[in-house]
Parts: C-alpha cells; structure tokens; sequence
C-alpha cells in the first residue's frame, strides 16, 4: 500500500547545533516504514506491543513551530544533542497524510489517510503513568525532533500505534498546532479539575498557547 514516493525529500535541517545554529533547506532520504522497533527504549521494555505496530510513512503539509524547538536546536536545555541521536531535523506539531503503510498494520491504516505528529513520537505503553491516561509524564517517552527525526522535512516515518488520525473538515495549518499547543492546554485544563462556570485565567494569553487555552476552557 503505498503511492508515488520519490528518493529524496526537502527538510529544514539544523546546521551548527548551538547557539549560533541555522536551519538550512536541504534535501534528505525519504525513509522506509517497516515493522516498529523503538528508538528510545526496548522492545522488552514495550512488552504489549504486538506486530501490528508497524510504522506508517507520512507526507508532512504543515509544521507548526514551537519555541521548545528553538531550544532542541540551541542545546540550551538539560536534554542530549539532537545530533546525539542522530535527528536533523527539529519540529513537533505535523500534519499531513500517509504515503506507505508498513505491512502488517494495513487493516487499521491505508494510503490516504490524514494524520498528525505529536510531541511525542511514542510512549511506553506499559508504565503506570501511560496506564492511567498520563503518558506525556512516561520516562521512555520518544521526543519528536529530539529523539527522532522531526516535522521540518517532507517525509518522515511514525509508529502506527501512536499515530494520531485528523478528522475530516479540520484543515492541516489548525490541526499541526493543535498537536502541541492545543493538547497542553487541554490537558492543563483537565489537571486543574475546573467545572462549567469557573473562572480561569491565562498568563500572557495573548500567545498561540493562552489563545488555544481561551478557546478550549470556553
């Protein structure tokens, strides 16, 4: 299952990691899907995982851009180098559709469908944290654009088990944003244990986050 894929792909690849970096249009290899093995962990450690968790191939139409991705490419934070881990590309709020699918994950996924990258690539599965709907908390959590490759590029693969899938009638350029934006404010709001009728305020609601948050308490 699969269409027209060319060899080589355009990516927005960080040049310099640092804090003189640049982020250069380059064109990378397209990436093959093929049947899931983690990046970031072990198979061991993912232990419900079954062979059906192929990765998908994606054709990425939009990324929004988050300031975390800034920090990724300035190695400002107490986290390893994107090079460390062989990532060129930063990027985390992706939208678009699957290109290829992976063998033995066809019954759920075709070619056509619409879909989103998150900030996490992957998670556990298996760990109290995922088990309890909390798994942006998972110690093995795959980082999008710091432990894989991330959405400033045209291709890149994504376990179909973590994959998110974008309704119909919801453009990509608001779908990407709410990979991140959105969900951290949707899931702030649900921690903070807020009812119809609050009142909640938003620090420096006037940025893309506040805003998302705005819409999504009212």
């Amino acid at each position: 299952m699969s269409t027209d894929i060319p060899k080589l792909g355009w990516a927005g690849v960080v040049v310099n990691e640092g804090a003189e970096f640049t982020v250069e249009v380059q064109k990378l290899e397209v990436p093959e899907p093929s049947e899931y093995t983690p990046e970031y962990g072990t198979v061991s450690e993912m232990s419900n995982r079954s062979p059906e968790d192929d990765e998908l191939l994606v054709r990425l139409n939009v990324t929004g851009l988050c300031m975390s991705d800034v920090h990724y490419m300035l190695n400002d934070w107490a986290v390893p180098k994107m090079s460390e881990m062989g990532v060129r590309c930063a990027g985390h709020e992706g939208a678009g559709v699957v290109v290829k699918v992976g063998a033995n994950c066809q019954d759920a996924w075709k070619v056509g469908d619409r879909v989103g990258i998150k900030p996490l690539l992957d998670v556990c599965h298996n760990c109290e944290q995922c088990w309890s709907g909390r798994e942006n908390y998972c110690a093995k959590a795959n980082y999008t654009g710091l432990h894989s490759p991330g959405t400033y590029q045209q291709y890149l693969v994504t376990p179909a088990i973590y994959t998110s899938r974008i309704p119909d009638g919801v453009p990509d350029e608001v779908a990407g944003p709410i990979m991140c934006s959105a969900s951290t404010m949707h899931r702030s709001l649900v921690e903070s244990g807020l009812k119809p009728g609050n009142w909640v305020v938003f620090p420096g609601g006037g940025g893309g986050v506040g805003i998302q948050g705005i819409q999504l308490a009212r």
